[in-house]
């Protein structure tokens, strides 16, 4: 009989549980027949197993439902003004590095931000790409002025 690190005797109720009605994918069936010896040790009946999975099963659902209102508030949340300020003055290093930002705020349903994000990112580069195209004219009129001197 192999031995498990740590004992399955030395379990919690829980752990026995869960590998009592595993799969022998998961444990092997040494392990299953010793945590279904260990929990007849304990007077752990198969009403109290399966009061232990409606728990778990309830406390999933419960995240869930906290999840999908989440996900729901977040369909209207949008952005402050200093962050809109903020994302278009450092667009190019978020398209540079964080195009992932964009898939999450999708992914959590963040409607309202999505669009926010793609308008001022657009508008960033739009006011980036002006600054060095003027730059870039007042710079090319200098050498033409210099040039022209001599």
């Amino acid at each position: 009989m192999p031995e498990y690190y740590p004992k399955i005797a030395e379990r919690k109720t829980d752990e026995l549980i869960l590998i009592a009605n595993s799969s022998t994918k998961v444990w092997k069936q040494d392990a299953i027949n010793q945590a279904k010896s260990e929990l007849k040790k304990r007077n752990i009946t198969e009403k109290q197993q399966d009061d232990y999975f409606e728990k778990i099963l309830k406390e999933i659902n419960n995240e869930n439902e906290n999840l999908e209102s989440k996900r729901k508030l977040n369909k209207l949340e949008k952005y402050n003004i200093f962050e809109m300020i903020f994302i278009v003055v450092v667009s190019p290093f978020i398209l540079m590095k964080q195009w992932r930002v964009l898939y999450e705020l999708k992914q959590e349903n963040y409607i309202l931000k999505f669009k926010q994000r793609i308008i001022l990112l657009i508008l960033g580069m739009i006011i980036w790409f002006g600054y060095f195209y003027y730059e870039f004219t007042q710079w090319q009129k200098a050498e033409f002025n210099k040039e022209s001197r001599y």
